[in-house]
């Protein structure tokens, strides 16, 4: 079965403590993270976050209501949020070698594409 994912309008780059920086352009790619890359501890927003990602992909929440989620999961962990909204040569850089880099992205939300 062939997973079909739900965009959200605006990805969310995020800097983990070890400086690996992610684009998270879907519900599926940033669930995934919260369930099996998340850095420890793990609060509240953490689990809200899980909660609400899942209902988006039940199509039981709106995706912005699941992308705010995941990004107030973000904040509570103290992992960096760069604004993705900027269109800045850093954001373009940073988005081309995401693009070519094969795990910027999983296939779940290349198929939704």
């Amino acid at each position: 079965m062939l997973l079909v994912s739900v965009r959200w309008t605006t990805p969310v780059l995020v800097t983990f403590a070890n400086g690996a920086v992610r684009q998270f352009d879907c519900v599926h790619d940033a669930l995934d993270c919260l369930q099996h890359e998340w850095p420890s501890p793990r609060g509240k927003r953490h689990q809200k976050a899980i909660e609400v990602l899942g209902a988006a992909l039940a199509r039981l929440t709106p995706v912005e209501v699941a992308r705010k989620a995941f990004v107030s999961a973000c904040v509570e962990s103290g992992i960096l949020v760069p604004q993705a909204a900027k269109k800045t040569g850093k954001v373009r850089k940073l988005r081309q070698a995401l693009t070519r880099d094969p795990l910027g992205g999983s296939a779940a939300c290349k198929a939704s594409g």
